[in-house]
């Protein structure tokens, strides 16, 4: 978007714009709302949510009271360096500890003043967490999340404004953000002042040439993320002069749904699924981690994997696991009495099959019925974004902020190293909330920081009136 033209007529004006209407700009709108503050959301889509919508809801807390009373006690130190070991250190340190040791009160900052209900996850399924940390809803679904943030939505000076999508932003001519050009429905496009702008949207994962231009190797990976990923939020920093991070970084999933698309819970390995491919083969090791498997399906005939489970281990994954039992089972799940029967539903070889589980569950066989999932890798967002500050502000090239402008969430560079294998489970949501957080409070403190202190007259003198 080009510098604000003299004379640009701002048909309406308010104090924090945000775009986006998933969860980082939702926390954002929350963490900054004051009484004597007007906040704006616009989103593209209909409805509210974006990538957090389709997540597992599962949020990242180290030092947490739900951690305490499972006698868990730990701080943001020890999730940083979990982040940073999985990652092999290719993100910023400072950055990334800057989240964690807020992690905590991210969390109960949602469980109490917003009303949403958390709980601590005890099976995370991934293996690079080294202590339980993860807080849910009960029904591990990031729906309830968004859900929770809307309800909670009393504040009167939070807008939201769905189909309404953002055009570009305008800019004085020292590079500071002045406004939004938004397109609204039957009208020209409309521009607003904001004294702050905080750029919430997702990555780019939906727009192939982006994709093909910053991070090819996700390109082939079928893309189940959410549609209005479009990286609208990288051009427009980059057009104003911000620098950009780690783009070439994002999340696959290896065991995703084949057809439905739905991302299969990774807890059905830590609790001891197994993968093989068409010919019955067990081909890596499951403990991995969910990311890190990704090469080894895409590798399999096919490009596809089955998880292969028994009854045990569905009941554990469904008694903490709503969201499996209803949506992934009816519509994902296969069902036999025995290995035979599961091989014949699949067209997998059966005797190698037969010997893959004997050998797998040797010391615990299996229990009838035995299920099955058909399963490939897929995308799901892109991890890498906009430089920021640790007040969430957008950087230059030259380590300078662009004066109003922060980012959050999959607009900005995450925290899972450069490329495919350093995500840990959590960090999408960490960023998209944690940063969601930080930017609302810093928008609403430097907005009521500037603003001019209130005289007050001073007393009048005894035996005289005041006035």
């Amino acid at each position: 978007m080009p510098v604000a033209p003299p004379g640009l007529r701002w048909h309406e004006e308010v104090d924090i714009g945000i775009v986006g209407a998933g969860g980082c700009g939702l926390v954002a709108a929350h963490a900054a709302a004051r009484a004597d503050l007007k906040i704006l959301i616009w989103d593209k889509s209909k409805v509210a949510g974006g990538t957090t919508a389709l997540s597992c809801g599962m949020v990242p807390g180290a030092g947490t009271r739900m951690q305490r009373a499972a006698g868990i006690f730990e701080t943001g130190e020890d999730l940083a360096r979990d982040v940073l070991q999985r990652n092999r250190g290719r993100s910023d340190p400072l950055l990334i500890r800057r989240l964690c040791d807020s992690s905590a009160a991210l969390v109960e900052w949602l469980a109490d003043s917003r009303r949403i209900p958390l709980e601590l996850v005890t099976h995370s399924g991934d293996p690079g967490h080294t202590q339980a940390r993860l807080h849910a809803p009960p029904s591990r679904s990031g729906q309830a999340l968004i859900d929770g943030l809307l309800r909670a939505h009393e504040h009167r000076s939070i807008r939201v404004r769905l189909s309404t999508p953002v055009i570009g932003l305008w800019l004085a001519a020292d590079g500071a953000t002045l406004g939004v050009q938004v397109k609204t429905p039957k009208k020209s496009p409309t521009n607003i002042r904001c004294g702050k702008v905080i750029l919430a949207t997702d990555g780019f994962g939906g727009d192939p040439e982006l994709l093909r231009q910053h991070c090819p190797g996700a390109v082939g990976l079928t893309y189940i993320g959410a549609p209005s990923s479009s990286g609208d939020a990288l051009r427009w920093g980059i057009d104003a002069g911000a620098s950009a991070l780690a783009l070439g970084a994002y999340e696959a999933q290896a065991t995703v749904a084949v057809g439905s698309g739905l991302l299969v819970p990774w807890d059905l390995i830590a609790h001891g699924a197994m993968l093989v491919n068409q010919r019955g083969e067990r081909f890596a090791d499951e403990t991995r981690g969910p990311s890190a498997l990704v090469a080894d399906v895409l590798a399999q005939p096919g490009h596809v994997a089955y998880e292969i489970f028994d009854a045990r281990v569905q009941q554990l994954v469904t008694a903490g696991n709503p969201h499996f039992a209803t949506a992934i089972m009816p519509r994902a799940l296969r069902r036999a009495d025995d290995v035979a029967g599961l091989a014949k539903q699949f067209q997998i070889a059966p005797d190698a099959l037969a010997h893959s589980v004997a050998t797998h569950h040797a010391t615990m066989p299996l229990v009838s019925p035995l299920y099955g999932i058909r399963v490939g890798a897929a995308l799901l967002q892109t991890q890498g974004g906009l430089a920021i500050d640790f007040e969430a502000r957008v950087k230059r090239p030259d380590g300078t902020v662009i004066p109003h402008l922060y980012a959050g969430g999959g607009a900005a560079v995450g925290i899972s190293g450069t490329d495919s294998d350093g995500y840990l489970s959590g960090n999408g949501l960490l960023c998209a909330l944690g940063w969601g957080k930080i930017a609302g409070e810093q928008a609403a403190q430097e907005l009521l920081a500037a603003r001019p202190t209130p005289t007050t007259a001073p007393p009048a003198p005894e035996g005289e009136p005041a006035h």
